[in-house]
């Protein structure tokens, strides 16, 4: 049985995360959601300092008390909306006191569990909100080394699934875990995407000045073979692994599309125009933190309105 921590708040970033994974629990295999609330903290000079006055600690563990039942009262009422859709034994309610920090309490309790992702919601741009679930999903994502992050962000309602490949063995883990966790679900529409690099996304040096264009164009066809070999090889195993889920044909799509100004905002155009819900893209590519680690960092700033599984 797959397991899954949905670290949460009172927020409505923590609404779309549980709405979400409610609204994709028909196709993925039986899960276990572990609901998790870490409380505000008190520091230890303020428990220090009342334990020279009674009344004073009588007041800090009634603050305990109120934010432990503030916890579970926030963990009740996502329980409530994730019944409608996932039997309420396969719901794990789980509160405790702020330990290491939000961002170490919830990747070791991640760790404990065994989970297979961590669901987080983000919020926007604004610098309004101190909500610990926006202010802490990117620093899980970077602290982060071993488990599967899924960032939601804004309200999702299509189970359409958008991967994005280049042909390493990054983008192999990636698609193997989705294949993981993905039950027999033959309505399930799936896209396998692949963007075309150019010469300059190998290389972050600008050798414009000595290039000239008859070795542009040699360099430009040598990585266009390369990759063209290396993404049909890809690709074949990618039909093989979707069959042995009963996913037909017609429900995979394969497309390649040429590099424009980068790779990760072809991504987000490509996951923006075609009704995609979900994106799931390897945390490193060929290039290591080059290639696919600078694009999954941009899809992280960049991704609206979807789900983000970032596999490490």
């Amino acid at each position: 049985m797959k397991r899954y921590i949905l670290p949460v708040d009172g927020s409505i970033h923590s609404i779309h995360a549980v709405q979400y994974m409610s609204m994709m629990s028909p196709i993925m295999e039986d899960g276990l959601y572990v609901l998790f609330y870490v409380q505000p903290i008190i520091s230890d000079y303020l428990k220090e300092e009342a334990r020279k006055n009674p009344r004073a600690m009588e007041k800090l563990d009634q603050l305990d008390k109120k934010n432990a039942a503030r916890g579970n009262e926030i963990l009740n009422r996502y329980k409530e909306r994730m019944m409608a859709h996932v039997p309420e034994e396969r719901i794990l309610l789980l509160t405790q006191r702020r330990m290491m920090g939000v961002t170490w309490d919830i990747i070791h309790q991640a760790s404990s569990e065994g989970v297979d992702a961590i669901v987080m919601g983000r919020h926007g741009y604004s610098r309004f909100h101190d909500t610990f679930i926006g202010s802490t999903t990117r620093t899980v994502i970077d602290r982060n080394t071993d488990i599967p992050i899924w960032m939601i962000d804004g309200e999702v309602d299509s189970r359409n699934l958008l991967v994005a490949v280049d042909g390493s063995m990054n983008s192999l883990k990636a698609l193997n875990y989705l294949c993981d966790i993905l039950r027999r679900a033959p309505d399930v529409q799936l896209t396998l995407f692949h963007v075309q690099p150019s010469w300059r996304d190998y290389c972050g040096i600008d050798f414009a000045e000595t290039q000239t264009a008859e070795s542009d164009e040699i360099i430009s066809k040598f990585i266009e073979r390369v990759d063209r070999e290396c993404v049909e090889n890809f690709m074949g195993y990618a039909l093989r692994r979707l069959k042995e889920l009963e996913i037909p044909e017609n429900k995979v799509i394969m497309t390649t599309r040429p590099t424009r100004l980068n790779i990760g905002k072809t991504i987000i155009e490509e996951f923006r125009d075609g009704n995609y819900g979900t994106l799931i893209v390897g945390k490193r590519g060929i290039c290591g933190a080059h290639m696919m680690g600078s694009v999954s960092n941009y899809l992280v700033t960049h991704l609206e309105n979807g789900a983000l599984w970032i596999v490490p």
